[in-house]
Formats: structure tokens, C-alpha cells, sequence
């Protein structure tokens, strides 16, 4: 009995014990200038403070990396944060119903180890004020069982900006932390 018990125990915290897997894609048609300026897109308020929290973490990371924040600055910064389901996966499609892609997979094996219960994801946009062509774009994303946005945020927004040092591509990195 007691084996039992200790054996259901392992098996349900073996799922807590695995890593952290941030899944990062990025584009960039180009190289950005370095140390170029930065203007954050125009937002409505909808009382929720983890959006303007995400901005601020973005931002701020910007500006360590020696960006200049500025009214009318090179480039436009949009920044999304959402939270959703792991069992549900995003598509995209065309006026007709036809999926066109994934914007968000579903948890699966390959893209999870362990317990998934929500998928915790910022896209951060930086747009060409000029032209307004999209000149970088990341997205990173967490599945977790208990962690809740705020354990997950910061990691994020780390993983997100990094890709504007190392270029555009995909790349899961394994971290440890709260599942």
C-alpha cells in the first residue's frame, strides 16, 4: 500500500519535475539598426494590469540593449500578452473557413514535457513608423500546469527580445522552474 502510494506520487510530481519549455519563433526581413528608437503603440485601457506590465518588461529591455524610447521614434512597439487553454489550438484562416495555419499548437509531446494546462504567450511587433512594415516580430510561449502569468512573464519577455541579438528562427530552451 505504501509502495502504491509512493509510486502514484512519483508519477503524478514527475510531470512538476520536468523543465520549463519557452518555445521562441521570430522573423526579421532584415537586420535592425542597432541602437535604433522605439515609440509603444497607442492602447485602450482595459483595466487588466498584465498587458501594460508585459509593455513596461519589453520596453525596458529595449532600453538596456541601448534603445532610445521616444514620441515618433524609428519604430512602433506592439506588444500582446494572452493566456489560454493548452488544449486548444489557434488557427488562422481565409474569409471561407479554410485554415491557412497554426498561430498556436495545441500541447502535445513534441512541443511539451509534463502537465499542461495553459499556454502562456507574449508577442512583442516592432513596425517601421515610415513604411509600416513589420522589421521584427517574436513570439514566445509557455505551457504550465499551476504557473500562473506572472511566474511566466518575465521569462518571456526575456526570450522574446533576445531574439533581436541572435536573429530570426525558431529555438525551444528549457528552463527550470514552476510548471
Amino acid at each position: 500500500m505504501i509502495r502504491a502510494s509512493a509510486l502514484v506520487a512519483a508519477v503524478l510530481l514527475a510531470g512538476c519535475a520536468s523543465p520549463v519549455l519557452t518555445r521562441v519563433d521570430a522573423t526579421a526581413p532584415r537586420p535592425l539598426p542597432p541602437r535604433a528608437s522605439f515609440d509603444l503603440v497607442a492602447t485602450a485601457d482595459d483595466g487588466d494590469m498584465f498587458p501594460g506590465q508585459a509593455r513596461d518588461m519589453v520596453a525596458a529591455a529595449l532600453r538596456q540593449r541601448g534603445w532610445n524610447q521616444q514620441a515618433g521614434g524609428d519604430y512602433l512597439l506592439a506588444v500582446t500578452l494572452a493566456e489560454r487553454p493548452a488544449n486548444i489550438a489557434v488557427k488562422a484562416g481565409d474569409d471561407l473557413g479554410k485554415v491557412a495555419g497554426t498561430i498556436a499548437p495545441a500541447a502535445d509531446r513534441s512541443n511539451n514535457s509534463g502537465c499542461a494546462r495553459s499556454d502562456h504567450r507574449l508577442t512583442i511587433t516592432l513596425t517601421e513608423r515610415v513604411t509600416g512594415d513589420v522589421a521584427f516580430a517574436s513570439d514566445a510561449a509557455e505551457f504550465h500546469c499551476r504557473a500562473r502569468l506572472t511566474n511566466s512573464l518575465p521569462h518571456l519577455v526575456s526570450a522574446a527580445v533576445d531574439r533581436l541579438d541572435v536573429g530570426p528562427g525558431s529555438v525551444q530552451i528549457a528552463r527550470k522552474g514552476t510548471r
